[in-house]
């Protein structure tokens, strides 16, 4: 190959080197697209939004930061584990943990298990309280979800990302 035609394919891998090491230097970008795989809220593909966390709104939190003996236990302590949940209770809202029960604003019990499906034990908080202007309380959809029911509430920063299904039509989004 003469040297003028080897100047493109030097240029291309120079830029190439030059990306790689730009993208090990900085820390890992945000992911846009999630993949849940549980029963805990629709399985399915999830799409990263700027949306504000209201009640109702998917988010993710990472597991090592609410449940962090749980994490441990089942070796999902990666920065990428991740819970997502909905926001059942924000600020203001009053919410109530006792027993195998909780309640959201004096509204219909939450059932609360003591063990999960492989016999080990739960956590259980426990109290009654208004959640403070920077707390919500995640919750899943299945009565198996392992969520604020054992956790409790968390403070706003320590939600990773508010997420919206990934689907074909407007009419489809939640």
């Amino acid at each position: 190959m003469t040297p003028f035609r080897r100047w493109p394919v030097l240029l291309l891998t120079v830029l190439a080197a030059g990306a790689a090491s730009v993208g090990v230097a900085l820390p890992a970008a945000r992911d846009g697209l999630l993949y849940n795989h549980t029963p805990s809220v629709p399985v399915g593909l999830y799409v990263r939004t700027n949306a504000p966390i209201v009640h109702g709104a998917f988010v993710t939190v990472r597991a090592r930061d609410v449940a962090p003996a749980a994490a441990h236990a089942h070796a999902f302590e990666d920065p990428r584990d991740r819970f997502i949940k909905r926001v059942a209770a924000l600020g203001g809202d009053h919410v109530c943990a006792h027993g195998n029960e909780l309640q959201i604003n004096f509204g219909a019990r939450i059932s609360r298990r003591t063990h999960d499906q492989a016999g080990l034990g739960l956590p259980l908080w426990a109290g009654c309280r208004v959640l403070l202007e920077d707390e919500v309380l995640l919750l899943g959809e299945t009565e198996l979800s392992f969520d604020g029911r054992y956790w409790g509430p968390l403070r706003r920063v320590q939600i990773e990302g508010v997420w919206r299904p990934f689907c074909c039509t407007p009419d489809e989004r939640e």
